[in-house]
């Protein structure tokens, strides 16, 4: 019997960290996780506190060892996973000012000075992805060069959020070559930084950290960390890799042709291939094994969708989930359940924060359409629900213009939590979804590539697809999805409609906002207040 028989996986996430424990059967012994907020000190500006991904962390742990009865020495790696967000530190790790975040939408500007200055084609031809921000860093990291030259001139490393959690862990500086693909100044097939590119957006090329493979061993916990976290001292830390990637190997598919679907903050479709795919609406990703390449289908706004409703029409349902004895989201389940199918014609579009795949639209907002004197609290959250399905069945149909489709289609992320949801998932896409039996695929894939960097034969790289053979599958319904054709041809035409607005939309003063791409540059800082 081993003697360090647990693996930890660690996900920081867009709105809270999770921290997981699983034995070598897969099975999660131990987890905790920790919410934080988003910061938004201007309209289209999203930031991050590094310091509450660490301090998420720190308590987890704390959690899982202290209050969980985990013995830390039984732990044999460190997987770590997370959401996009770009951060300068200084030496110590410390950040210089907030992380920016996927959702901000500041670097409008930017992307045109790329496409001018850089140029898209040789943007493809390095990272096989397209120049935009949100997904990539570079936007960012142009806008931090132009508007905060002293924070690019003074910082040591540019960091994203698992790669300052192993530094927090480890002393190392690294960042996974899956993150660097996105990064827009890495190679996507050789894993090296093209300084050259760095440079000309007016960042030194020091500021890149060490790339590291996801199944290599970053480092290992250092006394100090052992101290604040409950790991023991000498635990190995991999090189880390992107949430998406982690949760699509947790769903199983490893394999050129395997798809996988998570609805976390963010929502993904993934497929693999051997090669990156040339259409300009999709990303792609190096994978966490060598020559793998993960195809994904981005959208911003999934279970943020439902949480920001929550946060915002949900204080009622809240005392009443109370009153009933259950959580919120388990209550906002039972409303939307009440709810027919269509909702009764009330249609959300999920584009709170701009939208990614496949619109590549920075304005687009949030709307509800076709609410009447009929319309009531749980036809509004099972809108919240169809609109993220629909979102998703759109990026369905540009995968499809690319490959054949699956015959069934394993889920993860927070959505998965719900059976509603996942019926829903199955009634709009028009295919059978597995309830993966482990839906917290991020942290499950982050201990199976933590396998892979420890040596440890009993977690194969395919583990993930074994574990989604037996999830609970749910098949879709004819009535249903006859309604759901309906609605998401409206769905679609609204999109379109209402374009040439998202495009002169005002602020929320009443001003007329400008277009993204003659955005006036600002001189405010990252993480700064007005």
């Amino acid at each position: 019997m081993r003697d360090k028989d647990l693996l930890l996986g660690i996900d920081i996430g867009t709105t809270g960290t999770k921290c997981s424990v699983y034995d070598l059967n897969g099975k999660r012994v131990a987890s905790a996780y920790r919410e934080y907020s988003m910061i938004h000190p201007r309209p289209g500006w999203t930031e991050q506190d590094p310091s509450r991904w660490w301090d998420a962390v720190c308590r987890n742990l704390q959690a899982i060892f202290t209050g969980q009865g985990i013995d830390k020495n039984r732990i044999a790696a460190v997987g770590t996973s997370s959401t996009n967000a770009v951060v300068l530190v200084d030496r110590q790790g410390q950040p210089v000012s907030n992380a920016i975040s996927l959702h901000d939408q500041r670097s409008g500007a930017q992307v045109e000075w790329l496409k001018e200055n850089i140029g898209e084609e040789r943007i493809r031809s390095l990272a096989a992805n397209r120049i935009a921000n949100g997904s990539f860093c570079l936007p960012a990291l142009r806008w931090l060069a132009e508007n905060r030259t002293e924070l690019t001139r003074e910082a040591y490393k540019l960091m994203v959020p698992c790669g300052y959690v192993i530094h927090k862990l480890t002393g190392e500086f690294t960042m996974n070559r899956s993150r660097m693909s996105l990064t827009l100044m890495a190679d996507i097939r050789t894993g090296r930084w093209d300084t050259d590119i760095a440079e000309q957006i007016g960042l030194r090329a020091e500021l890149l950290p060490r790339p590291c493979s996801s199944t290599e061993i970053a480092g290992t916990v250092t006394e100090w960390a052992a101290s604040v976290t409950g790991l023991a001292a000498g635990t190995p830390v991999t090189g880390g890799t992107i949430d998406t990637v982690a949760a699509t190997i947790g769903a199983g598919a490893v394999e050129a042709g395997d798809f996988a679907l998570t609805i976390g903050s963010s929502g993904r479709l993934c497929s693999i291939g051997a090669q990156p795919m040339k259409d300009q609406r999709l990303l792609n990703i190096y994978g966490a094994y060598d020559g793998q390449y993960v195809i994904v289908q981005s959208t911003n706004n999934a279970c943020v969708s439902l949480r920001w409703f929550r946060d915002t029409f949900g204080k009622e349902a809240a005392r009443e989930a109370l009153a009933a004895g259950c959580g919120i989201y388990t209550y906002l389940d039972r409303l939307a359940a009440a709810a027919p199918a269509g909702a009764g014609g009330l249609i959300w579009l999920p584009y709170l924060a701009g939208e990614q795949s496949p619109i590549w639209d920075t304005r687009a907002r949030g709307v509800f359409y076709g609410a009447g004197l009929e319309s009531d609290y749980r036809a509004f959250v099972r809108a919240v629900l169809e609109g993220v399905a629909f979102s998703q069945r759109h990026c369905m149909e540009v995968v499809l213009d690319q490959s054949d489709g699956p015959d069934i289609i394993p889920l993860g992320g927070g959505a998965a939590n719900s059976p509603l949801w996942c019926q829903i998932f199955a009634d709009v896409l028009g295919i059978p979804v597995a309830r993966l039996r482990s839906n917290e695929t991020e942290t499950l894939g982050d201990i199976i590539i933590a396998a892979q960097a420890a040596g440890i034969p009993e977690i194969p790289p395919d583990f993930g697809k074994a574990l989604a053979a037996d999830g609970e599958v749910f098949w879709p319904d004819a009535v249903r999805a006859s309604v759901y054709d309906g609605q998401y041809r409206i769905y679609r035409e609204l999109y379109q409609a209402l374009k040439p607005v998202f495009a002169g939309r005002t602020d929320r003063w009443g001003r007329e906002e400008p277009d993204s791409s003659k955005r006036q540059q600002t001189q405010d800082t990252a993480g700064g207040t007005e």
